[in-house]
């Protein structure tokens, strides 16, 4: 072979080499390329969402699963949320009032007590539906009680200030029947007086939402069960609590509703994945329950109910139409453009 030929077989041997190189080059880069596209990492994320603060108004903020979540587990800085909590926070209507005051920009509430507001005037919008109801009836073994329609004439006990409790069992008691208001006695007890009272027939029935009731039910079950609640039936997809926005933070930082209520929304999905650490995240902030109770309390609630956008609005709409049920608002409001008007469209 020549001198020339040789020479020729070695820049044909390089220039194939060098292409398969670059095939290879192009190939990883495109791969690489496709899982960045697919699976964005965090720093990428909180580059879409740039950083800002929102003040929120939440009701025993320690105890929330999903705000611990939400913090522990960096969903609201995945979104570039600083979430700072107004303290001293223990009831819904505490949380709206703080709202009315200016002294936060959002508060978490019972659609129980965000309608009565809304309904009057109060300058907010609501974003997203962040749990659904932990509402329970409790009645005694002994007694002979098997439906709610069995409550007519009898009494049924509640904790003080627990209006948005009685106002919920007063819509199950009126779908099946009975005036809430003249059919049932309501009396007013302290926390520790409920069980006692129950068992004794001093009263037939308490009501109360969870942790509390869960406790109750939980260490007395042998004595007591649950007659109705918000776990079963058509209650099991209703959304209770529900976070809004007041008008004027909405209108200085439109662009925050998305990356709150994405930041909420995939810790709700987290908790439903993943229950057990939930509990265990939960025991640290408890007082009264340790992780394996928190755990056992948790499978008998309904999880993962979070509506938004239309979701959230139809629910809304229902609350407005037993609203009319209880006489407490006019039959001639129109359910459904009112519940539009209370509610965020998110664009997500």
């Amino acid at each position: 072979m020549s001198s020339h030929q040789q020479v020729r077989n070695t820049l044909i041997k390089r220039r194939k080499l060098i292409l398969g190189i670059g095939c290879s080059a192009l190939l990883a880069g495109a791969g690489i390329y496709t899982y960045t596209q697919t699976i964005p990492n965090s720093k990428r994320i909180i580059e879409d969402f740039p950083l800002q603060s929102i003040r929120i108004a939440w009701p025993k903020n320690e105890e929330d699963s999903l705000l611990t979540i939400a913090q522990e587990k960096d969903f609201f800085k995945k979104y570039g949320l600083n979430v700072i909590l107004v303290p001293y926070i223990a009831t819904s209507s505490q949380a709206l009032e703080s709202l009315k005051q200016r002294h936060c920009d959002a508060a978490v509430s019972s659609a129980l007590d965000w309608l009565p507001n809304l309904l009057t005037g109060m300058p907010a919008k609501l974003l997203i539906g962040i749990s659904g109801g932990n509402f329970r009836l409790l009645v005694s073994r002994k007694q002979r009680i098997d439906r709610l329609a069995d409550f007519s004439g009898l009494k049924i006990a509640t904790r003080p200030n627990a209006q948005k409790e009685r106002l919920f069992f007063s819509i199950l008691l009126r779908r099946k029947g009975l005036n809430p208001d003249q059919n049932v006695k309501w009396i007013e007890m302290e926390p520790e007086e409920l069980l006692p009272a129950l068992l004794s027939n001093q009263v037939q029935g308490i009501i109360g939402n969870d942790p509390f009731m869960w406790e109750i039910l939980n260490n007395a079950n042998k004595q007591v069960f649950e007659l109705a609640g918000s776990q079963s039936g058509s209650w099991s997809t209703r959304i209770n609590r529900i976070l809004g926005i007041s008008n004027d933070f909405l209108s200085q930082n439109p662009t925050i509703v998305k990356p709150l209520a994405l930041s909420l929304y995939e810790a709700s999905q987290w908790q439903n994945k993943h229950l057990q650490q939930t509990s265990v995240l939960l025991a640290d902030h408890s007082k009264q329950m340790n992780a394996s109770q928190i755990l056992s309390m948790l499978k008998n609630q309904n999880q993962n109910i979070i509506p938004i956008n239309n979701k959230l609005w139809e629910q809304v709409a229902q609350y407005i139409d037993e609203f009319k049920l209880l006489g407490r608002i006019s039959n001639n409001v129109k359910s459904s453009r009112e519940a539009r008007q209370f509610c965020l469209n998110v664009p997500i």
